[in-house]
């Protein structure tokens, strides 16, 4: 059988990449490095026709990353360390595209192009923005997290958010919760919006109204829920159990309900979304919906490899199942519900 140059890779104990790289002629990798992948090229029989064909013309081996969420995210955080897992096994190198929207001549796809990545991993987009439509009409092989886009070399990622929102409604109801109120997530995004579809459809299910006043909207930060904490102390008649878009917003509401006297869970449940490290320790500990960010992080990189390696397999559409992790922040429903 003939050697490919994953056979190279092992047998010398480097990354794909690198043996891309020393066939390819790069300059960053070490002499010793060079000299003992050549070696194994000549000695596994490892043709120069062959070599092309697993290069695909002279691959770069490399995956552009666009985030417009922030690097300090807890949620990417998370998910950094799966990504980083699933580049390792396939010899993939990663590097950040920085966006430089605010330059008058700036063009997103020939910026992309210009890196020479392979594919691009892209998380924290909006729905309807045009960066997105324009990078799914390039053709250059796209996974999006969290954002429902598609195309013939673009596909996408994402937790069932709806599907978490509504498990998190039915559960509330069962410990005889009635009012129940929404902390929405960032207007115009695909899990805001989704999980809002979530909330809608499980109160309406349970036979419950939704108040307008028991819905804020926000977004996923702490000062987010510390402010929508505090407007709805302020009203007449209370909710008794809070659902957050995110953890952060969670922790944001349980510190305003801390300073104004309100008990959780006894005068209060607070559920909050993606348990990060945060949520165990804060106290009371976070009752929240877990997404499996590193899981999301490896199958992003997963799918994003086939885009580029196979260019006629159909496009991805991932959604990967939450959990319900009950801590110390929620209880029955007070009198009344």
């Amino acid at each position: 059988m003939t050697a490919t140059i994953r056979d190279i890779a092992k047998a010398a104990g480097v990354s794909v990449a690198t043996v891309s790289k020393v066939l390819n002629d790069y300059t960053t990798v070490s002499r010793a490095t060079r000299e003992k992948v050549l070696a194994l090229v000549a000695e596994m029989q490892f043709r120069p026709n062959e070599a092309a064909r697993s290069l695909v013309g002279r691959r770069s081996m490399t995956i552009g990353i666009l985030l417009t969420a922030g690097l300090s995210n807890p949620f990417f955080v998370h998910l950094l360390g799966g990504i980083d897992e699933a580049l390792k096994e396939r010899g993939y190198d990663l590097i950040y595209l920085a966006q430089l929207s605010a330059h008058p001549e700036y063009n997103f796809v020939q910026h992309c192009r210009s890196r020479n990545v392979e594919g691009v991993l892209a998380f924290g987009f909006q729905l309807g923005e045009l960066d997105a439509d324009k990078l799914v009409a390039s053709g250059i092989p796209t996974l999006f997290i969290d954002l429902n886009l598609k195309g013939k070399r673009a596909g996408y990622i994402s937790s069932d958010n709806k599907e978490a929102i509504e498990g998190t409604v039915r559960y509330l109801y069962e410990l005889g919760h009635r009012r129940i109120a929404y902390f929405a997530g960032l207007p115009g995004s695909y899990v805001g919006e989704r999980r809002m579809a979530g909330y809608h459809a499980a109160m309406t299910a349970a036979g419950l109204s939704v108040r307008p006043d028991d819905i804020v909207a926000g977004d996923f930060t702490q000062e987010a829920g510390y402010r929508g904490m505090h407007r709805l102390l302020a009203l007449s008649e209370r909710p008794t159990a809070i659902i957050c878009s995110s953890d952060k917003c969670a922790i944001g509401a349980l510190q305003a309900a801390r300073e104004a006297g309100v008990a959780v869970p006894d005068e209060l449940s607070i559920v909050g979304f993606d348990d990060i490290d945060e949520a165990r320790v804060v106290h009371p500990p976070l009752t929240t919906v877990r997404q499996d960010m590193p899981l999301l992080g490896r199958r992003a990189i997963e799918l994003l490899d086939r885009l580029i390696t196979e260019p006629d397999s159909p496009a991805p559409a991932v959604i990967v199942p939450t959990e319900l992790i009950v801590r110390a922040t929620t209880g029955p429903a007070r009198d009344g519900g």
